[in-house]
């Protein structure tokens, strides 16, 4: 055993003062935790007293996350070119979290005591990071929604095993050098640390990214189960932790009575085959659902709902964003692929469907749903009117996030600066992108790209140069597209549709092969828009394959290294 830690032998009074201390630890370090949100007021409060000496903008929600950031104004020094140390380290560190350990005690009892109950203190606001609720005190302190403090939930949930890992690990060799391990191994404290332990690594193991991308319905039954089951086994583990659970339980009755609240039943539904492997879902939304008070007359675009089957009410669906606008369209439309995950019960049922000998002729049946939501980063999205440039990305299925978005901006500009708007879509097959046609008007149609991957034998491409090459398949897996990133295996084949495509709309533009990032990224940034916005004010949204999104940032960074201010979303789950 490594110096200078030592088992000490303490008096009655000793003891009690070893027990006041680590009772102290626990409640610093859950405390700590809120001198962080606490900080994240900081940026909000200076920019209310130390109004911004730029030219005046519209209102609008800014703030930096995992998945958004936005960057610091151009200088306006003449040797602009040296761009500020912190810029560059901003893009390079974002999405980095970091941790610093507590120092040493002697007592070695002492520090694999106050592992444990360090561990515990952090389990409530565990608990607080997975509630989706707009009523929770983290996303209102920091303003971020609940899929972008998803990540600081697992790094959390990580540091929480690392500090339970060492409060066993050091307990069984105290056991094993006190020769105590055949007596205390069936005493109650030790069975139920033993039963604690085993759910944390089974919850970490089963939480690792390979596991969820795998067998994503696996990791979700065992996430719930054991958030569940280690409450009452810790709370039995030892008295000194229990304030700890019996707040955790509280936030986590709190986390389940919302999701109940929030749940809405659908009676009908509309489940309809599209093309290949593509479904798409339509929701009635009756006049309630609209009204003022409700959250769909509330909604942004870009956000997105979770799905559940009445007659599958214990299976909870991967999240879907909504393709168009609700308060315009009066429903909600969703497009699905179909892949071998929890999707594939949505494609049984229209399956069957079309195979039926009484709708055998028919692609679409209706069925009930329950719906929760929305949610979404769209709600804490800056005034995107104030940019001078506009740029929205999408590959595949990612179009359901980018849509909404162009449509809105699309409705908030007016014609003759509709141009600083930029839509690239990229899909396999234009009867991908058929779906969307509906949705646009001929200004929305004429402002948009889309580039063919694979030519499609039912449509026509319009507009494409001549002479450009198709890229390989492979360079960009759209297995992973879109939100249901977490089903990427196995695609589902379903019954083509018999009728021959529909003629594309007049004045698209599509291009044979992949978008080319770094030409369209350059001409984004090279325009000089003639208009009473800044220049070099540029905000960037993506939504598709992971290859797509790191590309296109690593030919943003080139411009944000230069000193350019960018305001970047790329939407993703990672779960």
């Amino acid at each position: 055993m490594p110096l200078p830690y030592g088992f000490i032998s303490l008096d009655e009074s000793q003891l009690q003062r070893r027990r006041h201390l680590l009772d102290f630890y626990g409640q610093a370090a859950q405390l700590s935790a809120f001198l962080v949100l606490l900080a994240f007021q900081l940026p909000f409060v200076l920019a209310f007293l130390l109004p911004s000496r730029s030219s005046p903008q519209k209102p609008g929600k800014e703030h930096a996350s995992p998945i958004v950031s936005r960057f610091g104004e151009q200088s306006t020094d003449a040797n602009h070119d040296r761009v500020p140390v912190w810029r560059r380290l901003n893009w390079v560190l974002d999405q980095h979290l970091r941790l610093e350990a507590n120092g040493p005690s002697w007592d070695y009892l002492h520090l694999t005591k106050r592992f444990g109950i360090i561990g515990a203190s952090q389990l409530p606001l565990h608990y607080l990071l997975a509630l989706k609720s707009s009523w929770s005190p983290i996303t209102y302190l920091t303003r971020l929604s609940h899929e972008e403090l998803n990540p600081y939930h697992r790094a959390l949930g990580r540091i929480i095993l690392l500090f339970v890992s060492l409060h066993a690990s050091f307990y069984l060799n105290f056991f094993i050098q006190k020769s105590l391990l055949t007596k205390r191994i069936r005493d109650p404290d030790v069975i139920l640390g033993l039963l604690a332990i085993t759910t944390f690594l089974t919850v970490g193991t089963t939480a690792l990214a390979w596991v969820r991308k795998k067998n994503y319905f696996l990791f979700f039954v065992i996430h719930v189960a054991t958030s569940i089951f280690i409450l009452p086994v810790l709370y039995f583990h030892v008295s000194h932790l229990r304030i700890y659970i019996l707040e955790s339980a509280i936030i986590y009755i709190i986390l389940i009575a919302q999701r109940n609240i929030s749940v809405r039943t659908i009676p009908n539904a509309k489940l309809t085959h599209l093309s290949n492997n593509l479904l798409s879902i339509t929701i009635p939304l009756p006049p309630s659902y609209l009204s003022s008070n409700n959250k769909f007359k509330k909604s942004h675009p870009g956000q997105h709902i979770y799905l559940s089957l009445p007659s599958h009410s214990h299976l909870r669906l991967n999240p879907f964003t909504i393709a168009n606008l609700p308060q315009k369209d009066n429903h909600i439309r969703l497009i699905i692929r179909s892949l071998n995950g929890t999707t594939r019960i949505l494609s049984d049922i229209i399956t069957s469907s079309l195979t039926s000998p009484n709708t055998a002729s028919l692609k679409t049946t209706t069925i009930p749903l329950k719906i929760e939501g929305p949610y979404g980063s769209a709600a804490t999205f800056p005034d995107l009117t104030t940019y001078s440039r506009i740029l929205l990305v999408a590959g595949g299925v990612g179009a359901t996030f980018t849509i909404p978005i162009y449509r809105h901006l699309l409705n908030l500009h007016p014609p003759n600066r509709q141009s600083k708007i930029q839509f690239i879509w990229s899909v396999k097959s234009l009867e991908d992108a058929a779906w969307a046609f509906p949705y646009l008007d001929q200004h929305a149609i004429k402002g948009m790209e889309i580039y063919i991957s694979k030519k499609s034998s039912g449509s026509k491409q319009v507009d494409s140069p001549l002479g450009s090459q198709e890229k390989s398949e492979e360079e960009h897996d759209e297995g992973g597209e879109g939100i249901e990133l977490q089903e990427r295996e196995g695609l589902l084949s379903l019954p083509s549709s018999s009728s021959a495509s529909s003629p594309p709309p007049q004045n698209l533009t599509t291009h044979p092969g992949r978008p080319d990032l770094a030409a369209i990224v350059n001409e984004t940034f090279s325009s000089q828009p003639n208009d009473t916005h800044p220049p070099n004010k540029i905000a960037i949204l993506v939504c598709g394959p992971a290859g797509m999104g790191a590309a296109l940032r690593r030919e943003v960074g080139v411009w944000v290294r230069t000193g350019r201010e960018v305001w970047w979303h790329n939407e993703e789950f990672g779960w």
